[in-house]
């Protein structure tokens, strides 16, 4: 008797896989390839993910898949949009993997907004109470002046959901990784 697959950790691939089994696994060549000190990193474009555009990357450490990621790739004139797209990805995250282990909405500063610091670690710590309509809160990610991020922690993979920026650019993102192999990133040295 043939024992069952296993389940897969990402889409259609198991932490663990090399590049040339993800790549069998996607179906298709990745839509670029960069190998940096310490990881060699597999980028797919034009995948949907919560019923959005995105593309998925795929990282890779001594030579196993490590980590993998759904970028959005919304782009919106309107910043507070962002917060509307994270607000939308969220229920169907909670929905396939229940209720989150942790959620933060982390105020670096407060000078964009209305209401001290004080007042928005404890009135808006968390991301469900950060709304779209709230004035400016798309320009505090912007400039880093806020963070949201849900996680999950499951068996094999550590799942975060988040919204991140820098220099006025807006990163939508939903990251796996890998339990057992996330020690690998840190100690892989030049390929």
């Amino acid at each position: 008797m043939l024992a069952a697959a296993s389940p897969a950790d990402f889409r259609q691939t198991r932490w663990g896989m090399s590049e040339v089994e993800v790549r069998a696994a996607e179906g298709r060549p990745p839509s670029s390839t960069s190998t940096g000190e310490s990881a060699v990193i597999q980028r797919y474009d034009s995948v949907s993910a919560a019923g959005m555009s995105a593309h998925v990357v795929y990282i890779f450490a001594a030579g196993k898949l490590v980590r993998a990621k759904y970028v959005f790739d919304q782009d919106h004139r309107e910043l507070n949009d962002f917060i509307a797209d994270f607000r939308a990805v969220e229920p169907v995250l909670r929905e396939w993997f229940g209720k989150p282990a942790n959620e933060r909405a982390i105020w670096e500063d407060d000078s964009t907004q209305l209401e001290p610091k004080s007042y928005l670690d404890q009135d808006r710590a968390t991301p469900a109470s950060i709304l779209p309509s709230d004035p400016l809160v798309g320009l505090a990610v912007a400039l880093g002046h806020l963070r949201l991020f849900t996680q999950w922690q499951e068996a094999r993979t550590k799942i975060t959901h988040a919204l991140t920026g820098e220099d006025s650019r807006i990163v939508h993102q939903v990251e796996y990784k890998s339990v057992e192999l996330s020690s690998l990133e840190k100690t892989a040295g030049p390929r």
